[in-house]
C-alpha cells in the first residue's frame, strides 16, 4: 500500500477510527520530507512543526494537541527533559517520539517512561499515519472512562460570591497539579468570569451553543482563552442572553466536550435556577453550595438543598462552603449552627477579606498578587487541594 492509499484509509475512517489532532515536532531535514509526501493529507490533522533540537515546543500547539510525534534524542540530556516537561504537562495525552536507529530495548525503555509508541527517523508517512491511528483509537477506547471531575459551584442566594471563588479555585487548582483546568462561565446575562482574570474573550459560551451541530473539541478549544495564573476561561458573553434560550442537549454536549479536553472543570452559574441550570448540576461530580452565616442566608440554602433532593442529587455530591466567614467569639450564627440548621457538616469556610478583594477585582487580579498571606487565599487552596483529590480519585 502507498502512501496515498494510508492517506485515503485515515480520511476514509474518520470518526470511525479516531482521525485526532496531531502535531508533529522534529527538525526540518525531517520535516519537509513527510510533509512532501502527505501532500493533500495535511486535511488528515497532522500539523507539521520544524523544531530544532530540544527548541521549546509552541504552548498553542500543545494545548490543542490531543497527540504529538516529537524528536527525542536518548543521548541529549535536554531533549529528554522537553519530552519529560510535555509528559507531566499533558499526563494523559499519547507522546509519539520520533528516534533515528531506534532499537527494541530503547523502544521498550521509552515506553516505560510513558511514551505511547514510537517511530523510526527519517519519517516514513504510512508509519507515522498508521500510529497516529493507534493513537486515537486507545483514546476513543479510554474516553468514557477519563472525564473530568466536573465542580458546580452554585450560590445559595444572590451576591454570595460565586465568581470570586470559582476564579480563585480554578487558579488555585490549576498550581496544585490539575494543570488544564477550564471554567466555565455559564452565567450567561451577568457572567464576570472573564473580568475578574482580566481577560477579553473573543469568543462565548453562548456562540458555542448556538453552534449546533458544529460544535466540537476544536471550536471549544479555540474559544477558550488561557488566564496568566493557569486556568483556561469559556467566557459568558458580553451582551445579556434570555436564559431560557438555552438548549439543554446542546449545553450538556458542550460539557461532556470540555471534560474530556481538560483535567478539571468548574461551572459557575446563574442566580435563577431554570432546567438547563439544574441538568448542569446533575451532569455534575459535586457542587459546592455557597451561603453565608445570615439568617437568610441560611434560609436560601435550605430551600436550594430541598430543590436539590427534588431532581434527586445525591446530598454525598453537595458540599457547604461559608463564604465570607468570620469566626468570633460572640458570633450569633457559627458552624454548629449552619450545620445544624443545613443537615449537614460544612465542607470549607473561606474568610471575609474586608479589604484588597474588591481593588484587585476591579483590575483583573486575584488576591494574592495584592495582599499576601490573605486568610481567604488559604481557605481557597485548603478547599482546592480536597477538590484536586476528587480529580486524582476519578
Amino acid at each position: 500500500m502507498g502512501t496515498s492509499d494510508s492517506i485515503l484509509d485515515l480520511k476514509k475512517h474518520r470518526g470511525a477510527h479516531c482521525l485526532i489532532n496531531c502535531h508533529v515536532f522534529a527538525k526540518r531535514e525531517h520535516i519537509v520530507p513527510l510533509e512532501e509526501a502527505l501532500l493533500d493529507g495535511r486535511s488528515s490533522s497532522l500539523n507539521l512543526h520544524a523544531v530544532a533540537g530540544h527548541e521549546p515546543l509552541l504552548p498553542e500547539a500543545l494545548r490543542h494537541a490531543q497527540c504529538i510525534i516529537l524528536e527525542v534524542d536518548p543521548r541529549d540530556e535536554l531533549s529528554l527533559a522537553r519530552m519529560e516537561q510535555v509528559r507531566r504537562t499533558r499526563p494523559s495525552m499519547p507522546i509519539i517520539a520520533a528516534i533515528e536507529n531506534a532499537d527494541f530495548n530503547l523502544t521498550r525503555v521509552l515506553v516505560r517512561q510513558g511514551v505511547f509508541d514510537v517511530v523510526t527517523l527519517p519519517f516514513d508517512a504510512q508509519e507515522v499515519l498508521s500510529r497516529v491511528m493507534d493513537a486515537g483509537a486507545t483514546l476513543a477506547s479510554n474516553t468514557g472512562n477519563k472525564l473530568a471531575p466536573l465542580i458546580a459551584i452554585a450560590n445559595s442566594a444572590g451576591r454570595t460570591g460565586a465568581t470570586t471563588v470559582v476564579t480563585h479555585l480554578a487558579a488555585a487548582i490549576s498550581e496544585q497539579g490539575m494543570r488544564r483546568c477550564c471554567v466555565i462561565d455559564l452565567d450567561l446575562q451577568f457572567g464576570q468570569v472573564a473580568n475578574y482574570l482580566g481577560m477579553v474573550p473573543a469568543t462565548s459560551v453562548l456562540d458555542l451553543l448556538e453552534a449546533g451541530e458544529r460544535l466540537d473539541a476544536d471550536l471549544v478549544l479555540n474559544a477558550a482563552i488561557q488566564s496568566p495564573r493557569g486556568p483556561f476561561v469559556l467566557a459568558a458573553p458580553s451582551v445579556i442572553a434570555p436564559l431560557e434560550q438555552v438548549d439543554v442537549d446542546r449545553m450538556l454536549h458542550l460539557l461532556e466536550i470540555v471534560r474530556e479536553e481538560f483535567d478539571f472543570v468548574l461551572i459557575d452559574l446563574p442566580a435563577n435556577w431554570t432546567n438547563w441550570t439544574l441538568s448542569a448540576l446533575l451532569a455534575s461530580s459535586e457542587i459546592l453550595l455557597l451561603t453565608d452565616q445570615t439568617i437568610n442566608g441560611l434560609r436560601q440554602a435550605t430551600r436550594c438543598l430541598e430543590l436539590f433532593a427534588s431532581i434527586e442529587i445525591s446530598t454525598d455530591d453537595i458540599g457547604i462552603v461559608v463564604n465570607r466567614f468570620e469566626k468570633r467569639l460572640l458570633q450569633k450564627i457559627g458552624l454548629d449552627d449552619i450545620s445544624k440548621v443545613l443537615k449537614r457538616e460544612v465542607r470549607a469556610t473561606l474568610a471575609i477579606e474586608k479589604s484588597g478583594l474588591g481593588t484587585a477585582q476591579d483590575q483583573g487580579f486575584l488576591l494574592d498578587q495584592v495582599v499576601r498571606k490573605a486568610r481567604f487565599s488559604q481557605d481557597i487552596a485548603r478547599l482546592a487541594q480536597h477538590l484536586a483529590q476528587l480529580g486524582q480519585k476519578g
